[in-house]
Parts: C-alpha cells; structure tokens; sequence
C-alpha cells in the first residue's frame, strides 16, 4: 500500500480476524466502501489469516483470549508511548535496500507500529490456539459452494453462527465492478450484505459475511457497481446452500 494511512487502518486486523465488536464491525465496513487504502490494507492482512482455517484442528479459542491479547497490546503500546518516538529505531542505520512494504510500515509513528504489531500477535496467538486444541471450543464445519468460472473454488466456512467466505483462483470482478456477498432466508429475495471484495492478483479472497446465519438458506457472490447494488445485477458466480 502506497500514500499515506487512513486512521482507520488499526482496526483492518481486528477485521480481517473477526475480533471487532458488532458496532464496530458495521462501522469499519461502511468506512470500507469509501476507502481504498483500508480495503488494500485488509486485502494484504488476509494474505496471512486465510492460512488460519487450514490449520487443523479448527477450534474456537476461549472467550477470555481476546481480553489477554488486549492486556498486552494496551501494556506494549504504553510502553513504546513512554519512550518516545526513537524508541523503536535504531541508533544508527546503516545503508540498506528499500525495504519491503511490511518493514515500510513499522518504521511509522509509535502508535501505528503498536497497532500492527498487535495484528501479528494475534494472528500468532490464534494460530497456537487453533493448532494446539483448547478447552471449550466449539466445532466449525465447511460447505462447498458452487463456482460458475471455470477453475474457481469457493467454500464457507460456518462456526458459532457466524460465516466467512473463502474463494480460490477467482478472477477479478470486471472493470468498476466489485463482488458483492448477499444472503436469502427461505424462499425470500437474497438481501444485500456490506461485504464487498476484490480478489488478490493470484484470484484469491476471504471475507466475513455480516449478521448471523441462522435462517440463512443460501450465500451469494454477484458482480456489482462500484459501491455495491441494493438488488442483483447480474446472475450470481458463486452459490453455497448452507440448509
């Protein structure tokens, strides 16, 4: 990601990870719609999470996680706030290539660094978690949806009610256009979601779907107007029937 970061951009790996509360979630994917710099932000982060629903056994972690990884995140934050702005660089730097963008962005501002060192040690924790098994946790199980493109692999991935959609060797939507996930329950008109995507160049994507799934029959993937549609547009490319 080039220019300059969005405020926002702190909450793009709490996102991706499903950590953020319910207001928070609705509020991060309507800034989503407007911002370009957190969408790449969340599109880079998801790179490194979808890895996590491959690691078996897929275990939900303790509800008491996230309030331990808070505690560290807030601890770590202060400290590098109480040692300044040098804290974090070294004394002197040597002459170096361009670094790669990830080392780009943790030679930002204290606060910012803090920010996406927490992304990472989420990330980490969770992957543990989910590896090693806990006490607790709730099953996820998998659907496999129906792909139209030729070659194209989606799934859903459903756990404690909630849904996120995973999709492999997607093309990209058509110029000015971005998928769009929608929902049906029962038999009614599939109603439209905040979750607007692009694939990564490589045709891969994972995004969470908003609300829960309770009487949801089937999730849907169309390729809208930039901005998204209130009604369909054009025939949907993915299909997965989770009844």
């Amino acid at each position: 990601m080039t220019g300059d970061r969005c405020d926002h951009g702190l909450d793009s790996g709490a996102y991706v990870l499903g950590a953020l509360e319910a207001d928070e979630r609705e509020t991060f994917e309507r800034h989503l719609l407007t911002c370009e710099a957190c969408r790449e932000e969340v599109r880079e982060l998801r790179v490194a999470a979808d890895a996590l629903p491959l690691a078996p056994p897929r275990i939900a972690p303790p509800p008491e996680l996230k309030d331990r990884i808070m505690a560290v995140v807030c601890e770590e934050a202060e400290l590098l706030a109480a040692a300044g702005p040098q804290a974090d660089r070294p004394e002197r730097e040597a002459p170096a290539p361009r670094d790669p963008w990830w080392r780009r962005r943790l030679s930002l501002r204290p606060a910012v660094a803090a920010g996406l060192a927490a992304a990472g040690l989420v990330v980490g924790v969770l992957a543990g978690v989910l590896a090693g098994g806990g006490d607790g946790g709730t099953g996820a199980r998998e659907v496999v949806a129906q792909v139209r493109p030729a070659g194209a692999a989606a799934r859903v991935v459903l756990r404690d009610d909630r849904a996120t959609l995973v999709v492999r060797g997607m093309p990209a939507p058509p110029a000015n256009k971005v998928y769009e996930v929608w929902v049906q329950r029962g038999n009614a008109q599939p109603a439209p979601t905040d979750a607007l995507f692009r694939t990564t160049r490589d045709g891969h994507a994972s995004v969470a779907v908003p609300g829960t799934t309770k009487g949801v029959a089937r999730i849907m993937v169309t390729a809208e107007p930039d901005g998204g549609s209130r009604t369909p547009t054009s025939q949907p490319v993915v299909i997965a029937s989770l009844a």
